[in-house]
């Protein structure tokens, strides 16, 4: 072997490699919509990239309401968020509403988080999230940002205790929580920080949006494994 042809092979295994690990860092998570009234109504598409200086969010959702083989609603949105820490400091969404174009691009400026948005234009503290249930984390108050809409609401966020709910066929122990601003959202997400089901009211109306990956929700924590605290007995020092 001549030594122009092993550098040409070393360098083409390292090219290998490092794509290898480019990818090592993405992950893909698909959600079916619900409608409790005409069923799975779309997809959810999250791409997850996670690197040591950002991590890049990616959703792309299509939804399509048909009644008797007419599509009487139809809603496409692509969003891209990029967090630095706990921070947002990109957000970008492109999204057709029933015939409709909107479109929203937000960044982290200074101390503040600036939104230009087809409805208008608006300020957040630089401490603003963006309403996407991979980035919760804490209860209490906070401000999010609406990536379809661009609106910037004051939220609460309460809960965080273990419910059973049902993903796949197998009875899931998840930590829920709600999240009341713009609408109410309700967020289960597993022993991995990882969203199994979120629940959007529109108009009073439930929406899930529930993860299909079967093998991903049974990672979570099944019924039978999840360890509460065992109740006092007495003599324990239980009052």
């Amino acid at each position: 072997m001549t030594r122009a042809r092993a550098i040409a092979i070393v360098i083409f295994l390292s090219a290998i490699v490092g794509a290898a690990l480019a990818l090592a860092g993405q992950q893909v998570y698909t959600y079916s919509v619900v409608h409790p009234f005409y069923g799975k109504i779309g997809t959810l598409t999250d791409t997850i990239d996670r690197s040591p200086e950002a991590t890049r969010i990616d959703a792309r959702l299509r939804i399509a309401v048909e009644l008797l083989g007419i599509v009487f609603y139809r809603r496409e949105s692509d969003i891209t968020e990029i967090m630095r820490g706990d921070r947002l400091v990109l957000l970008q969404s492109f999204s057709e509403m029933d015939g409709r174009h909107l479109e929203v691009h937000g960044e982290a400026q200074g101390d503040q988080f600036v939104v230009n948005a087809t409805d208008g234009s608006s300020t957040g503290p630089a401490t603003t999230a963006p309403s996407d249930p991979w980035v919760l984390k804490h209860t209490g108050e906070g401000t999010m940002v609406y990536p379809d809409t661009g609106r910037i609401i004051n939220v609460h966020v309460s809960g965080g205790d273990y419910d059973t709910i049902s993903v796949n066929g197998t009875a899931v122990a998840a930590r829920r929580f709600i999240v009341m601003g713009d609408k109410r959202e309700e967020v289960w997400l597993d022993n991995r920080k990882i969203p199994i089901m979120c629940r959007i009211f529109e108009n009073g109306t439930p929406i899930d949006f529930v993860l299909q990956d079967t093998a991903a929700a049974t990672g979570a924590n099944t019924v039978a494994s999840v360890k509460r605290p065992a109740p006092a007995r007495r003599g324990d020092g239980a009052k």
